[in-house]
């Protein structure tokens, strides 16, 4: 029996630890490391992408410039959504490989399972013979000490095999685990990798207004700035009047202590591109009034999450009526407002693309959605307000022709203070 159970556990050993599994692994791997090689490639090339779109940036406002702009922006896209088939493609090998070690498992188990099945029954039955039966089975005292020796050696083999069946129970339930967030993980990248064609093809259609609006003459972008930033002035002063307004409203007494942590950071390391309140851009962009939120460091694409739980409040798209028409209206572009049950309400601005909708609810730091330069923005970032819930309210522009049919409006406070 000791010599059936060696037999049985080599066999299974064997099928664990076969050339045909081994080799499978090895091309599994192999094909892993390929793609995080090529992964690590194309986050440098978008690190590079995005360098020089910063340079093309801050340069002086020309159709050429502008054209350049969204033509990087259209090529940081491909190299993105490059980036993100080659993460899919490296999660399915993964899926294959944890499926090759699940399978192996499965098989030892089950091996070990019919082992220690078939010699514990021989045990019993061995255990089971009376005096009698023992002493006329065996025709010497020597036959009958063997036997016992044998036995005692099969029930150490079995508890040390019921030991490995543990053991093998726990490392399959580990790769389980690990294949069910490879498998989450995978579909979030599927439906990135949609989000960011998406993404992509709006900007195509941004060149395409651009160069029609114009018809390429330089002359015509740089009137068209002139009657943007006419028209941006008076949506920013007719914000900042009823913003000032319902600031006298805000009552801190029913507001969370103002302290680090209250509110999440919307972007995963996020940088600060412009502060709160009065600051030298705010002297040059917004009329000299103080800036209503925060600006942060965001190339079109970069995933934008929930600050804290709460319910959408209500998305809007100042850009529906087109962003090169003779009236757009030059305020948030795609936003979205969560309500928090703190009292605090939250305004994400400039989206490429929206993933939520009026009344999801929403947990901390849930994907909304992706940066962009949706509205009035001289480059793709995050706009981040922080209102008091209790002073919040929606309407249209009332500038006379204004195409602005829907804008938030709120008491606002220093996102700084919570975050």
């Amino acid at each position: 029996m000791v010599i059936r159970l060696f037999l049985i556990l080599t066999l299974f050993l064997t099928l664990f630890s076969s050339p045909i599994f081994a080799q499978n692994e090895s091309d599994l791997r192999a094909k892993i490391e390929e793609k995080n090689k090529e992964i690590e490639r194309l986050e440098r090339e978008i690190k590079e992408y995005q360098g020089n779109l910063v340079e093309v940036e801050v340069k002086s406002k020309t159709l050429k410039s502008e054209i350049t702009r969204v033509e990087g922006e259209i090529k940081n896209l491909n190299s993105q959504i490059s980036l993100t088939q080659k993460k899919i493609q490296k999660k399915e090998f993964e899926i294959k490989d944890l499926g090759s070690q699940i399978t192996q498992a499965e098989i030892s188990i089950k091996g070990l399972k019919n082992a220690l099945s078939s010699n514990l029954r021989k045990l019993n039955e061995a255990e089971a013979l009376s005096a009698i039966e023992v002493i006329l089975t065996y025709k010497n005292i020597s036959d009958f000490w063997g036997t016992i020796e044998e036995n005692q050696k099969l029930s150490l083999s079995i508890n040390q095999n019921v030991n490995t069946l543990n053991d093998t129970k726990i490392f399959l339930d580990k790769k389980k685990g690990e294949a069910e967030g490879v498998r989450a993980n995978l579909s979030d990248l599927k439906f990135e990798l949609s989000d960011k064609k998406s993404i992509q093809n709006s900007q195509k259609k941004e060149k395409s207004g651009l160069l029609a609006v114009t018809k390429n003459e330089e002359t015509k972008y740089q009137q068209l700035l002139k009657d943007k930033e006419r028209q941006r002035e008076e949506i920013l002063d007719e914000i900042q009047r009823i913003e000032d307004e319902l600031r006298g409203n805000i009552d801190f007494k029913k507001l969370p202590e103002a302290k680090s942590g209250i509110l999440l950071w919307p972007i995963k390391g996020a940088v600060l591109t412009q502060d709160f309140g009065s600051t030298p851009y705010s002297k040059i962009l917004y009329n000299g009034k103080p800036h209503n939120g925060i600006d942060i460091k965001a190339p079109t694409g970069t995933q934008i999450f929930s600050s804290e739980r709460g319910v959408v409040k209500e998305i809007g798209d100042t850009d529906q009526f087109g962003k090169w028409t003779q009236r757009p209206c030059l305020s948030y572009g795609k936003w979205v407002l969560i309500e928090h049950p703190n009292g605090l309400s939250t305004l994400y601005a400039h989206l490429s693309l929206i993933r939520v909708q009026k009344g999801d609810t929403m947990e901390r730091g849930t994907l909304i959605g992706y940066s962009g330069s949706t509205g009035y923005a001289t480059g793709p970032h995050l706009h981040f307000t922080v209102y008091d819930s209790n002073t919040v309210k929606f309407g249209p522009s009332k500038l006379p022709r204004s195409t602005c049919e829907f804008l938030p409006f709120g008491g606002y406070l220093n996102p700084l203070a919570y975050l």
